[in-house]
């Protein structure tokens, strides 16, 4: 099913007042709520009730002329409607931080109902501290846009549609760009038109090596929110500045940094390996190739099935010192890993999983007569405690 997200703007209000220039009450109401934020909704009933009444009077004799042009977004909507020859697709309304988007995305999503839009099928979405007026902020709200929208494709790029149509301008650069990297189209309409404009993708050259070359910078980014600018390599320093910004001494990811992060770490999952874990798996292709297949179950049995006993096969008479061994066989071959999971939020909202993995034995060495493995754990312990030493490790997804 097609998700068609939709920023919001204010085109519904300017349309009428268009039309209605002699509402002077309505105007005055529209003018003093314009700079006034989203949490401030409840406090402004009475102004936002009265001009609430007065669009729908108006959007209620309009009912004969059509309602097409009521608003850039109900406009663009039923264009695409008509473009994607489909009924079946779901509306997302993303709204800015303000009293006045909140409101045309409430007055918007009636009008799509009552055009035959399925209520089910539409959603509304504040984007908190999306608004103009303070810059800083702005960032902060162009994060959380660029956030919701990962959130609502679920990494199923194809079945996303983004329509510019409304919304600020100052979103659009950097909508293009999360749409181009991640192929998917991007739909707006010109104002007093009724051409619906697809931009089509471009086969853009990005340095993705840039993000290969520093990935233990970029993954801390990930995992902490803020890191000092350590371990870049020098030629790539200023390629790196550029999607960083910079607090006190610290750097966090800036808007563009987050959508080509999130497009470059798609394709694989990440994990983190003691130098024991990396040494042992070194051996030989066929340890490497088990032991990647044992952690992406690992991962999933966590995500999954926590309660699973397999993830906490206990060892007699071993102290792990916080790890857990998960037990597990692969390839017809017993797996034993020692591994620490720790639970974060990610900027999504969702809970992801750190997993440090900082020992494994495989085949022979589990299954021993005296059982070694146990004894080898037990011994490298202490070698494995700091989770700090711990390097990056990739697994290529499937499919």
């Amino acid at each position: 099913m097609k998700k068609v997200i939709t920023m919001v703007g204010t085109s519904i209000f300017e349309n009428y007042f268009e039309e209605e220039s002699e509402d002077k009450i309505s105007r005055g109401y529209f003018e003093d709520l314009q700079e006034k934020r989203a949490k401030e909704f409840d406090l402004e009933k009475g102004k936002i009730q009265s001009l609430r009444d007065a669009i729908k009077e108006w959007i209620g004799s309009r009912k004969d002329k059509g309602r097409a042009n009521l608003s850039a977004e109900v406009k663009s909507l039923l264009k695409l409607k008509e473009e994607l020859k489909d009924d079946d697709f779901e509306v997302y309304l993303l709204y800015s931080d303000t009293i006045l988007s909140k409101l045309a995305s409430q007055l918007i999503e009636e009008i799509l109902q009552d055009l035959g839009f399925d209520s089910k099928k539409i959603y509304t979405r504040l984007i908190k501290c999306l608004q103009v007026q303070d810059r800083e902020e702005f960032n902060t709200g162009m994060s959380e846009l660029i956030n919701e929208i990962y959130r609502i494709a679920d990494e199923y790029w194809d079945n996303v549609i983004i329509n510019i149509t409304g919304g600020y301008k100052a979103t659009i650069p950097y909508l293009t760009i999360l749409a181009q990297v991640n192929k998917c189209p991007v739909y707006y309409i010109f104002e007093k038109t009724d051409a619906l404009i697809k931009i089509p993708y471009i086969p853009l050259d990005i340095k993705w090596e840039i993000f290969e070359k520093n990935e233990e910078f970029f993954t801390k980014l990930e995992r902490d929110g803020v890191s000092e600018l350590k371990g870049i390599n020098e030629e790539d320093y200023a390629d790196v500045l550029s999607l960083v910004e910079k607090v006190e001494n610290l750097y966090s990811l800036n808007n563009l940094g987050i959508v080509l992060w999130e497009k470059y770490k798609r394709g694989f999952r990440v994990f983190y390996v003691s130098g024991l874990f990396k040494e042992y798996i070194g051996k030989d292709q066929n340890f490497r190739n088990i032991a990647e297949k044992s952690l992406l179950e690992l991962k999933r049995r966590i995500e999954q099935n926590p309660q699973d006993p397999d993830l906490d096969h206990r060892l007699e008479d071993v102290d792990l010192q916080g790890f857990k061994c998960f037990k597990h066989k692969e390839s017809n071959l017993q797996v034993r890993i020692l591994y620490k999971a720790e639970e974060r939020k990610t900027r999504y909202g969702a809970v992801e999983y750190d997993i440090y993995a900082g020992a494994i034995s495989i085949g022979s060495d589990v299954h021993n007569v005296e059982s070694e493995y146990i004894e080898t754990f037990k011994r490298n312990l202490q070698k494995i405690k700091d989770l700090g030493n711990y390097e990056v490790y990739k697994i290529q997804k499937e499919g």
